[in-house]
């Protein structure tokens, strides 16, 4: 099958593209906007209509009398009547209720877009391990298929060997045990590719039956920043500490609201004005413009909010420095590790290296009658683990650079 070559950028574009998480997180964005939007249409003056059509189980009259005697009954209102009004209001002043709104729902838009970031960042990362696991595995299949090679060459020349009356049967028996054992875990290999795949295939929003190959993924920078630099970093640039400074920004701008709710408040409206009301009346509409001065106070229910609103931003503030002191302790682990995985590789290349070496020395005694078979098998397993474990403390250099710079965020977001 000609597959799909799937380079790691790639995979993490489809990640991105297609997470029905980061799309739900988007739309939070996206309706964060629009919460601005509106917020902001405050400043703005606002149209209104009202129309009313009243009926009353009578006109209403007024008794009043000329002097001396001259009485008079006059009708004050219409027994059925029509009230219209329209105009335009404009806020003059609210308290600071207008600002201090659309600042709440600007800084929870940055908190969205924020929380995004966080999301897209985590998602990047989940898919660079899943890809280095495909990697890792086939790493793993290369040398376990090298090995079977081996040990099946080994095997026909035990065979050769025994019929010449050299070594004995047990030989035989030793050598096609290690070799079915050989099989059993590249079976176990593959398999755990296909796994693998399928892992980073729902990661990627496709097919879990989704075919394509990976291509290798070089060491091609190291961390070269101090312990305290990348805490330095992760203050400034994770999203998750921005998100939680933005909510507490939120907190302030949302006790300046309630404090608003026991602040006077003016208001100016003009328009016109048609009522049927009034009895008699030649002009029954007239224009007209209005100040309103307002204030209004709910006992202690805004000073009570304005409390709990404050109690709220402290426990933000706490949960700011626990978050940042857990965020600080992954680096920290992870740079460690990091370290420790620098240098297992170097000395896993060092290993790898003798242990070569130390076969090929098993393997020519073997032939001189000087090592017998189990020495070349042990040889032989030696090597293998070797060459493994050097490729586990690659992957694991991988790995731990990919999560430092996950945890700084700096990972491509």
């Amino acid at each position: 099958l000609n597959l799909h070559s799937l380079t790691l950028k790639e995979a993490i574009k489809l990640a991105l593209k297609n997470n029905y998480n980061i799309k739900f997180q988007i739309h939070n964005v996206e309706s964060s906007k629009y919460l601005v939007k509106s917020a902001k249409s405050l400043r703005m003056p606002s149209f209104f209509i009202d129309y009313s059509y009243t009926k009353l189980n009578s006109s209403k009259y007024i008794d009043f009398t000329i002097p001396p005697y001259l009485k008079i009954k006059e009708k004050i209102t219409e027994k059925d009547y029509v009230d219209f009004i329209a105009g335009v209001k404009l806020n003059v002043y609210l308290g600071g209720l207008i600002p201090s709104n659309i600042k709440v729902q600007e800084f929870n838009l940055k908190s969205e877009r924020y929380a995004l970031q966080e999301l897209k960042s985590n998602i990047l990362y989940n898919t660079e391990i899943a890809y280095l696991a495909i990697l890792e595995l086939k790493a793993y299949r290369k040398i376990a298929e090298k090995h079977l090679q081996s040990l099946v060459s080994h095997l026909y020349d035990v065979k050769n060997y025994y019929h010449q009356g050299l070594i004995p049967y047990v030989d035989i028996l030793q050598t096609e045990v290690k070799v079915k054992d050989a099989r059993q875990k590249l079976t176990s290999i593959e398999n755990n590719i296909k796994i693998a795949k399928t892992n980073l295939a729902i990661i990627m929003g496709m097919d879990p039956e989704y075919e394509f190959k990976v291509s290798d993924v070089k060491l091609n920078s190291l961390v070269k920043n101090k312990l305290s630099d990348l805490y330095k970093i992760a203050e400034k640039h994770r999203a998750l500490l921005k998100e939680i400074k933005a909510e507490i920004s939120k907190i302030d701008s949302l006790i300046n609201v309630k404090r608003a709710e026991y602040k006077p408040k003016f208001i100016i409206s003009s328009g016109y004005k048609y009522s049927q009301m009034e009895a008699d009346v030649r002009d029954r509409d007239t224009y007209f413009i209005k100040g309103d001065l307002k204030f209004n106070l709910d006992w202690d229910k805004a000073f009570q909010d304005v409390k709990a609103l404050k109690e709220k931003k402290i426990s933000l503030e706490m949960k700011y420095l626990d978050v940042k002191s857990k965020i600080f302790l992954g680096i920290k682990k992870a740079y460690e590790e990091y370290q420790t995985a620098l240098h297992n590789l170097t000395v896993a290349k060092s290993e790898v290296k003798s242990a070569k070496e130390y076969f090929r020395i098993i393997k020519l005694k073997y032939k001189e009658g000087l090592a017998d078979n189990t020495d070349v098998l042990d040889a032989e397993a030696m090597l293998t683990k070797a060459k493994m474990e050097e490729r586990t403390d690659y992957f694991n250099v991988l790995k731990k650079y990919f999560l430092i710079k996950r945890l700084i965020g700096e990972n491509g977001v």
